[in-house]
């Protein structure tokens, strides 16, 4: 039967356009871009991230989505001409070069990109159980290693100091996410203004039914990859961060997936979520926008933050630049938000 192997894996390759969510690397630096710094009154400086699963599928997956793509990176630089670009681009499902090339497009001078196959661990994750790695389906892609790098993505208008990432290894996947190194990319990027490097960090876990299996086994892996993603986080930043992190988190409305996203603190403990922190704030106002809505109900693309000791990371406003009225669906099977924060590192000094 190993001879079936090739041709079932290269079915299971197929199938993604169907299955698949719809849903330290160097920085890249451009040669030439046009950068506005923004403040607000007062002087303290302003920061705008934007999350976007792109939906950048590769081929025969990606059927039409060179176009699609194309036009977020075009969209992205008629921001920039009129001054109101994201200052930082998280993307996920960036697979493809014409994925990749909405930095380019978009006119964002530094890039770094996530995990690729190679950072995947191949040994057992033993606290998975011999139970998950023994029903592992290889007709839905859970034993062929990887075939895609993580998708994720981040832009920025200004330097990028530091990066980490991490994959998740081989194993400790379901179903047809299996084939993608999925993981955590983190950047340090230096905000002008701040006077220390601002942490963002963007992030894809398992999805549920697009998965392919069974959404009791696509929770386990869930529950396993949300732990790892808080040791990654805890490990890698500490209180002296002003910290953003962002990404497609593949929550929804599952109680376990909740459950497994809200222990021990959460994503990013002591930190506040955007969409939901808007929400409390604007209760009125967000009910009548009909993008924001479609953002949090689907309950999946996230944006935590969590101010660094002695510092303010005050979020001012969350946005939805290419909502319903302006075709954000035909671009991608995600609406990309962004959210803009206000900091202030002088609190701790005074």
């Amino acid at each position: 039967m190993k001879f079936l192997r090739p041709v079932v894996a290269a079915a299971t390759v197929l199938m993604l356009a169907a299955y698949v969510p719809k849903g330290a690397p160097a920085a890249v630096v451009a040669a030439t871009v046009s950068v506005r710094h923004q403040s607000f009154d007062g002087g303290q400086p302003a920061l705008s991230v934007m999350t976007w699963n792109v939906k950048g599928l590769p081929r025969p997956l990606a059927l039409g989505r060179p176009a699609a793509l194309a036009e977020i990176g075009r969209r992205l630089g008629e921001l920039r001409r009129i001054g109101k670009q994201p200052h930082v681009v998280l993307l996920q499902e960036a697979f493809i070069s014409d994925a990749k090339a909405i930095g380019a497009e978009g006119g964002y001078p530094y890039a770094t990109v996530g995990p690729q196959p190679e950072d995947a661990s191949a040994s057992p994750t033993a606290s998975l159980g011999d139970d998950f790695r023994q029903n592992a389906s290889w007709a839905k892609g859970e034993d062929e290693g990887k075939w895609l790098g993580s998708g994720l993505v981040i832009l920025s208008d200004y330097p990028i100091l530091a990066t980490r990432k991490m994959a998740f290894p081989q194993d400790a996947c379901a179903g047809f996410d299996c084939l993608a190194a999925k993981g955590v990319l983190l950047a340090k990027i230096a905000v002008p203004g701040s006077a220390k490097p601002v942490t963002v960090i963007d992030t894809h876990l398992n999805s549920r039914h697009a998965s392919g299996v069974s959404v009791r086994r696509a929770n386990a892996a869930y529950s396993w990859q949300a732990a790892a993603v808080r040791r990654f986080v805890a490990q890698q930043t500490g209180p002296d961060e002003n910290i953003v992190f962002g990404g497609d988190f593949n929550i929804g409305h599952d109680p376990r997936r909740r459950a497994a996203a809200s222990r021990d603190g959460g994503f990013l403990p002591q930190g506040r979520e955007a969409i939901a922190t808007v929400a409390a704030t604007r209760p009125l106002a967000t009910k009548q926008n009909a993008d924001f809505v479609a953002v949090e109900q689907r309950a999946k693309d996230k944006q935590y933050f969590r101010p660094a000791r002695g510092s303010q990371l005050e979020l001012r406003n969350v946005d939805v630049p290419f909502g319903l009225a302006n075709g954000g669906f035909d671009l991608s099977d995600h609406l990309g938000f962004v959210a803009t924060y206000r900091i202030n590192d002088s609190v701790g000094a005074r």
